[in-house]
């Protein structure tokens, strides 16, 4: 029984090392983390390296997004964890069960939190789709032929936006007018109210 208990202490002896790679490891990623996300490295875009830009891809954030186990969570349990070991891993089992709480429960808050900023993600990017049927004002006139354009004006969602237009007919500054549909990637067809 005493050969048993020596082994035990060995042993939580030996994680004290453990318990202090993981605490300084960890504290070490995580300020490197925080360095790169200061200096603008490791963030997410919504324009891709061709230059097109996803629509809406953030705007809504189910519960489904709920990451528990992502890199960053699992850093905070590693540091938590490690750094509870080092203030109570001498406790023997007591300790590590206070350390591995400190890391799940450090886990769980980083997920929630990350979870959290992603519901208030946003993106300002209104469809070509939500501009059709719109109505508008012409802005620079819209000559007739639909091959040069104009710019008209138009109100989506309670914002207002400069598009560029082509119609079948000569379309003056001022003149009111609806989205008939998209041409292309950069062009919509108007039509005279």
């Amino acid at each position: 029984m005493q050969l048993v208990i020596e082994h035990i202490r060995e042993l939580f002896s030996a994680t004290r090392y453990l318990y202090w790679f993981l605490a300084l490891m960890g504290t070490f990623i995580f300020l490197i983390q925080i360095i790169m996300t200061f200096l603008g490295f490791g963030g997410d875009s919504d324009v891709n390296a061709d230059g097109h830009v996803d629509y809406g891809e953030h705007s809504d954030v189910g519960f489904a997004e709920f990451r528990f186990f992502s890199f960053r969570s699992i850093i905070a349990f590693m540091t938590f964890f490690g750094w509870g070991g080092v203030l109570w891993g001498s406790s023997g089992w007591g300790g590590f069960i206070i350390a591995f709480m400190c890391g799940l429960v450090m886990m769980f808050i980083t997920a929630s939190l990350i979870f959290g900023l992603l519901q208030l993600q946003q993106s300002g990017n209104i469809s070509p789709k939500n501009i059709t049927g719109c109505s508008g004002t012409v802005y620079f006139t819209v000559p007739a032929g639909r091959i040069e354009t104009g710019k008209v004006t138009v109100t989506v969602k309670n914002c207002t936006r400069e598009i560029t237009a082509v119609a079948d007919e000569d379309l003056p500054t001022g003149t009111s007018v609806t989205v008939e549909s998209q041409i292309d990637g950069k062009r919509f067809l108007v039509k005279k109210i």
